[in-house]
């Protein structure tokens, strides 16, 4: 039977063999008929043979089969046993076959095109059909893969459709546990209230966005891009709301660590630049600009070859671009230009490439160090070991001269040995002021009370009375061994032998400008008389000789009966760097 109906729908033979197969049909059963149902009605059994072929091929061959059997049938009936002819019931009972077989073949076609056009509509179908499942096996595969929250919502906002990839994203085991739940619960703060205003914008037909952070089932922190937007239905109103979740929390992390970059940049006290290729520049931090002089904003143009000294722009560009080219990176020191002086800027100049996803070098940046003040202390290091060095040949010669001296008027080892040591003691004390002071000067009050308290109470046996004076490095060394010397035959002969005796140092500056006069004095009183020694010792000859040609000026020793009175007169700028009010 399937084959049967689909020869009679599919099968559309040309019209040649349509109207021959249609002549054989009848023309056989005009043969079968007359042997075997020549008594019947002439016109038996053409019309189920004209129902045949008219539904096998079609309406055209079908009235062609109903004219054939007509002529057939009149043959047959004047070509009788006892001819005769047509009666008029003959005539009408022809009329009445050849209209009602006509008849039969036009429902015979209509029913022919309705089996066509019912497997046509079946197989239309069947194709609509598998294209609706393929359709929604794409979409469910779809659904499934896409890394985006889907999810459906009633007008209330509670859910009722979550995507399988949305259930992976935001660890969502069994979607059923939290069906029906109102989704702007799920979110917290500020979130909260951005969800519930969408779901109430998409209520009134209107979409809407926003950004927020929420957990997942399992409690994990995510940042979420949530766009909500109405499904309206067949009156166009919206009948269920749309909204979609992206994770977007490596892109804000990502922003959150540019943005730290950004703040580091701007807040670094160092040089931050970044160029293209071609070397224009494109960013400058604050410090940056300030360095070089460029504080309100950097000028339109400017290029990588504008930061460095005009002579040495193109040979360093060049090093530097090519050496981070080949290596990954460069690092030294160079010469930036101040654009207001055109003075040069040393710094500590690191260059690195800037590139692209694919890795491919989009343009240049540097971190450079201003080496200005490292630069000034290097160059005070250099000066300051030298005068270090100067310094200590100065006092390794005093050293030798002091040792020989004592030495030479010595009279006995153990003697030697405790005047040389108690003269090196007081070198040393001078030595521990100026080191103070970088060797540069020395305090006079200072370096009096340092050299003169291990002979006396100062401020009892010991006064000093003079104005602030800043004695220069050579002068300094000189005069603290003078007092030493001083003190010292005070305490052996002089007014600190005894509990009563008492020693006044005291200095003034006399005058101004070139011809000021520096002045000191040192005066015994209540010791035991003093008598003018017989010979002029070490020490005698070291007070005198030594400040005489230190001081450029005079030096004089008194020995008074009531106390030995020295007395020092130089010119100031010859002894002293600065001078001021006690």
């Amino acid at each position: 039977m399937s084959r049967l109906r689909a020869g009679i729908v599919v099968s559309r033979p040309s019209a040649l063999v349509r109207y021959g197969l249609a002549t054989f049909a009848v023309l056989a059963i005009a043969a079968l008929r007359h042997p075997l149902f020549n008594d019947f009605a002439p016109w038996f059994l053409f019309t189920p043979g004209v129902v045949v072929v008219a539904l096998f091929l079609g309406a055209g061959a079908g009235l062609f089969a109903t004219a054939l059997s007509v002529a057939c049938a009149t043959y047959a009936i004047s070509h009788s046993e006892q001819p005769a002819p047509l009666s008029s019931v003959q005539w009408t009972g022809s009329a009445l076959f050849a209209l009602t077989t006509a008849a039969l073949v036009g429902l015979v076609a209509a029913l022919r095109g309705a089996l066509r056009d019912a497997d046509a509509s079946r197989a239309e179908l069947a194709r609509s059909a598998a294209a609706a499942a393929e359709r929604e096996a794409f979409m469910a595969s779809v659904l499934a893969s896409s890394t985006d929250c889907i999810k459906v919502l009633d007008l209330d906002g509670r859910l009722t459709f979550m995507s399988e990839g949305g259930q992976r994203v935001m660890e969502v085991s069994d979607f059923n546990a939290i069906k029906g739940c109102p989704w702007p619960d799920f979110w917290s703060g500020r979130g909260h209230t951005e969800a519930k205003a969408a779901v109430e914008a998409a209520r009134a037909g209107r979409s809407s966005s926003f950004v927020d952070r929420a957990n997942t089932m399992k409690g994990n922190a995510r940042w979420w891009h949530v766009a909500v937007s109405p499904i309206r239905g067949s009156g166009r109103q919206p009948a269920r709301i749309l909204s979609v979740s992206r994770d977007i929390t490596s892109l804000r992390e990502s922003e959150e660590e540019r943005d730290r970059f950004v703040r580091l940049a701007e807040n670094s006290a160092d040089f931050i630049g970044m160029a293209h290729v071609d070397g224009r520049v494109f960013y400058l931090n604050d410090a940056a600009r300030r360095l070089v002089g460029l504080e309100a904003a950097a000028p339109a143009g400017l290029t990588i070859l504008d930061l460095f000294p005009p002579d040495q722009a193109a040979s360093l560009a060049a090093s530097i671009l090519s050496a981070v080219d080949r290596d990954g990176h460069w690092q030294g020191e160079v010469n930036f230009r101040h654009f207001a002086t055109n003075e040069p800027i040393p710094v500590l100049c690191s260059a690195f490439p800037i590139t692209d996803r694919e890795g491919r070098t989009i343009g240049y940046g540097t971190v450079s160090r201003d080496f200005r003040a490292r630069k000034r202390a290097e160059e005070d290091m250099r000066l300051l070991n030298g005068e270090l060095a100067h310094r200590l040949k100065n006092v390794l010669a005093v050293v030798q001269s002091v040792t020989h001296q004592t030495l030479r008027n010595a009279t006995d080892i153990r003697t030697a040995n405790e005047d040389l040591s108690a003269r090196l003691v007081a070198l040393g004390a001078a030595t521990d002021v100026l080191t103070g002071a970088s060797w540069r000067s020395a305090d006079l009050r200072e370096l009096a009370e340092r050299t003169l308290a291990p002979h006396g109470e100062l401020g009892q046996r010991i006064l000093l009375d003079g104005p602030r004076v800043t004695l220069q490095p050579q002068v300094a060394v000189a005069l603290a061994l003078a007092l030493h010397e001083l003190a010292t035959n005070a305490a052996k002969y002089g007014a600190l032998s005894n509990e009563t005796g008492t020693v006044i140092l005291d200095w003034r500056i006399e005058g101004a400008g070139p011809e000021a006069h520096f002045h000191l004095g040192w005066r015994e009183r209540g010791g035991p008389t003093v008598q003018e020694p017989s010979r002029r010792g070490f020490g005698t000859t070291l007070i005198e000789r030594s400040l005489r040609s230190y001081f450029g000026g005079t030096a004089v020793t008194d020995y008074r009966p009531d106390g030995v009175v020295f007395a020092l007169d130089a010119r100031t700028g010859d002894a002293v760097t600065t001078s001021g009010k006690t």
